[in-house]
């Protein structure tokens, strides 16, 4: 089906009508659920970022506390920092005091630490904890698994001696891994939360709370630097042994330390994505209100339309049986349209039996009159013959003879238009033929040994032309008939009639043969030609006149011989140009 056809058709345009009437309340649905989703989901992420900070907060306050306690000994290490004794003795005075953390020393901007806690002294020049704390001084955590002075896994709070815009030093304090294993509590898988893990801002773990084994459930730090780039909020990424899960992250304290906890994906994913059901439901309801539209227009209007348009085509095509009503349950306004259509066929088709019997009866009063003419005209004919045979003067007895003829062509012409079936266009083939027929009986004597050549195409010609048409033929046949002789040599003297369609008009061609001219000869066809043929030229020049048609009359010399050639040529007239064409050659004797 074409394109254009299909998209003109009242279901799909009533289908685009409905669509465009339902986008607002769909776009509407998907708006508020979508919306209603995303409050939803930052109601969840703010509620397990509350609840993974909650998870560490004895990890976050000994944190804190080793951080403020290394900014509150700063200033009193900068003054005991040229006794490496008092300094140190202080600093295990102060970690006796707080029984919290393992070590606490202080690292010159040198990257000598000389005032310890406990130990011997340590020399970090050359490591990069100090390169990056000398290009940007603030306050860090760190994790070494292997403390340099105590030995076990610590977590360093360091804390930068900033003057005037130059790096003094770092007051470092350590808390071992034991003292965080004291304090965290273990985590219940059922609550969804896997693990919590605390990192700097690097993304390096420092503790670990609930399992031990974070491969499984954390991500790589990679990952976790692009988490910490957000600073908080709540992910879905694999972790390091590429199971999909989810992540929260909180800030602790800013720049410093966040909690990233790991939850269970069968627990929370659920929530963290949209309800793809619920966010399709305008487009299933768009889908069911089509469908039922479809069907609706179907059943009500589309049924009974293609009934009414069989109907009314197979009325177009010429059935005239009684339209088959529609049902009761059809809609009112399509009942009305097949009542008014089903009066109109009633109305159309009594107007045609009308318009039939008045065609009927007028063809019977045509043929009538043309019967009555014809047999007036053959009893006109047989009166003139009762004439010809008591006159004595033989000009007189030709004047006449040549009348009759003129009238028992008229004759013929009225039966053979009595005999058609139709008289609207006439086949001058069925009028021409017939002419040449009585013709030729008429002449018998003159047409003896004459050879003639038929060449008729079937040609529609309208009544008012053809009468014309045919009684100059008669004319032009009578005196080919009369004139028609063998050439020196010839065998017998030949006739040829043609008539063919040409571009929007017919051409009618008789051709006689004649001897050529001679003295004695010419005088006395002269003679003969300027008391019968005057009257037949000016008889053919009138009728060719009464149809607007172009006649050409003369001797002619060709690839025939010599002879006498009459052509007429009529625009303007019906043609059946692709019927056969009736060809023949008969001899008269």
């Amino acid at each position: 089906m074409p394109k254009r056809v299909f998209s003109n058709r009242l279901v799909t345009r009533l289908s685009v009508v409905l669509t465009l009437a339902l986008v607002p309340l769909g776009a509407i649905a998907i708006y508020s659920e979508y919306d209603g989703w995303q409050s939803q989901r930052a109601v969840m992420a703010a509620n397990l970022i509350s609840r993974t900070s909650d998870a560490v907060q004895g990890q976050r306050a000994l944190l804190g506390s080793a951080m403020d306690a290394a900014r509150i000994l700063g200033p009193n290490l900068l003054e005991l920092f040229d006794d490496p004794v008092a300094c140190s003795d202080y600093l295990a005075e102060f970690i006796d005091q707080t029984g919290l953390y393992a070590f606490a020393g202080f690292i010159s901007a040198q990257g000598q630490m000389d005032c310890v806690s406990s130990g011997e002294r340590q020399d970090f020049s050359g490591s990069d904890g100090l390169a990056q704390t000398e290009q940007d001084p603030r306050p860090n955590f760190s994790f070494q698994p292997l403390g340099s002075v105590t030995r076990q896994p610590v977590v360093l709070a360091n804390y930068p001696l900033v003057q005037e815009g130059e790096l003094q030093g770092i007051v470092a304090i350590s808390i071992s891994l034991a003292t965080f294993q004291l304090i965290s509590t273990p985590r219940d898988p059922d609550t969804g939360l896997i693990s919590v893990v605390l990192v700097n801002a690097q993304g390096h773990t420092l503790t670990t709370t609930g399992l031990t084994e974070r491969t499984e459930v954390m991500p790589d730090t990679d990952r976790i630097a692009q988490f910490i780039a957000q600073r908080e909020g709540i992910f879905i990424a694999p972790s390091l042994n590429e199971n999909e899960r989810v992540y929260t992250l909180a800030e602790l304290v800013p720049r410093q330390l966040y909690a990233l906890g790991s939850w269970s994906s069968d627990m929370t994913r659920a929530s963290l994505t949209p309800n793809l059901w619920r966010i399709a439901f305008p487009v299933l309801m768009w889908i069911a209100s089509v469908g039922a539209l479809i069907l609706s227009v179907h059943y009500l209007v589309v049924r009974h339309l293609r009934q009414i348009n069989v109907q009314l085509r197979r009325f177009a095509l010429g059935n005239r049986a009684e339209f088959q009503r529609l049902p009761d349950d059809a809609p009112a306004e399509l009942r009305e349209i097949d009542s008014t259509f089903s009066k109109m066929a009633r109305i159309i088709r009594r107007d045609e039996i009308e318009r039939e019997a008045a065609l009927q009866e007028k063809t019977v009063l045509l043929k009538e009159v043309h019967h009555r003419v014809k047999n007036n005209l053959q009893l006109i004919a047989s009166i003139l013959n009762l004439q010809i045979r008591r006159l004595q003067d033989a000009q007189a007895r030709v004047i006449l003879k040549g009348v009759q003829t003129r009238v028992r062509a008229l004759a013929s012409i009225h039966r053979t238009l009595y005999e058609e079936t139709g008289v609207s266009n006439v086949d001058a083939t069925v009028f021409l033929e017939s002419i040449l027929r009585d013709n030729l009986a008429l002449a018998a004597t003159q047409s003896r040994n004459l050879t003639i050549r038929t060449q008729f195409d079937p040609v529609i010609i309208s009544p008012d032309k053809i009468i014309p048409v045919a009684l100059l033929f008669s004319e032009a046949l009578t005196n080919a008939l009369k004139y028609a002789t063998a050439e020196p040599g010839g065998d017998a003297p030949n006739l040829s009639v043609t008539l063919r369609p040409e571009g929007h008009g017919i051409e009618l061609c008789l051709r006689n043969s004649c001897a050529p001219p001679t003295a004695t000869s010419t005088t006395a066809t002269a003679a003969a030609a300027a008391t019968d043929s005057g009257l037949g030229r000016e008889l053919m020049t009138a009728f060719a006149l009464q149809i607007g048609a172009e006649l050409d009359m003369g001797a002619v010399t060709d690839a025939q011989g010599t002879g006498w050639q009459i052509r007429l040529r009529l625009t303007d007239s019906t043609q059946e140009a692709d019927a056969p064409a009736h060809e023949h050659e008969s001899k008269t004797t």
